[in-house]
């Protein structure tokens, strides 16, 4: 059995640990107190983006703009894999990477993939995923200018051809938990059965829907972004929780065995001292 030196010293190294992952979870509660509430501004304005969009394409009007059209015959899918910057989050990154193989086996064209964070770069390679792009730079935070940029890209290439479809594969924060979506980008699909009104366009109806359209693109990114961030810091927060529980429980049973430990020399003391009394009470009997 250990010593009582030896248990003191276990104690010690939990309680730095314990300092470590109350920290970490104080920091991923500021961090998602953060961007809830960036998310929480985001959103409204999606949606009125969304609802604009919708009106504009009621009635069943054609339309010439790119990111609006459909290319046809899907030869190339693109996938925006959205991940962490970083672990300790329990198993957020591995679900979205498990969910994340689960569409490619189920794809039946060809496909690229472009990833958005900073986890795993060698894990991601190991699992044969083609990588065609990297955006690592993202904060804890993501601000609009980070978005756009993988916006823009994301646009670039569906006006180029080099993607016939472009999908968001991201976590989606959903009440005391995670869950992992994948959402068409584009071409961009307006909901149906909006129903129809006369509109009165100014300047006109095509270059709203090109300025509108490529809102919405960036819109719908910089959500995903959100979302995704949210459901890393909320995860990483989970887990420090439940470490730094572990730790005040591991210190209360070491406690525990080292009162043990303790008690057990006392009384092991206790019983020497009583017995050499009583070798020398026999002693003085004899003489």
């Amino acid at each position: 059995m250990p010593n009582i030196y030896a248990i003191k010293a276990r104690i010690k190294s939990v309680e730095s640990t314990r300092q470590v992952t109350k920290s970490m979870k104080m920091v991923s509660t500021a961090k998602l107190r953060r961007t809830q509430y960036t998310m929480n501004r985001v959103q409204p304005f999606a949606e009125h983006c969304r609802r604009i969009l919708e009106c504009l394409c009621s009635g069943g009007l054609e339309t010439e703009q790119a990111l609006m059209q459909a290319h046809g015959e899907i030869r190339q899918v693109c996938y925006v894999l959205i991940v962490g910057n970083r672990g300790l989050c329990g198993s957020y990154n591995s679900d979205i990477l498990r969910y994340m193989k689960e569409l490619a086996k189920r794809e039946e064209k060809e496909f690229f993939t472009v990833v958005c964070g900073r986890w795993g770069e060698d894990v991601i390679a190991q699992e044969g995923l083609k990588v065609k792009r990297r955006f690592p730079e993202l904060s804890d935070t993501p601000e609009r200018g980070e978005s756009d940029r993988i916006s823009d890209y994301l646009k670039e290439l569906y006006r180029s051809g080099q993607a016939d479809k472009i999908v968001l594969v991201y976590q989606r924060h959903k009440g005391m938990g995670q869950e992992a979506v994948n959402e068409q980008l584009l071409p961009v699909v307006p909901m149906k059965g909006v129903k129809a009104r006369d509109y009165i366009f100014e300047p006109d109806r095509e270059s709203l829907l090109e300025r509108i359209a490529g809102l919405y693109v960036e819109n719908v990114v910089f959500e995903a972004l959100l979302q995704a961030r949210t459901g890393e810091h909320f995860a990483r927060m989970t887990a420090m929780t439940t470490a730094t529980d572990n730790t005040d429980e591991m210190i209360r049973e070491l406690t525990q065995e080292m009162n043990t430990q303790r008690q057990a020399q006392i009384t092991t003391q206790i019983s020497e001292v009583i017995g050499g009394a009583n070798a020398l009470s026999q002693d003085k009997a004899r003489r």
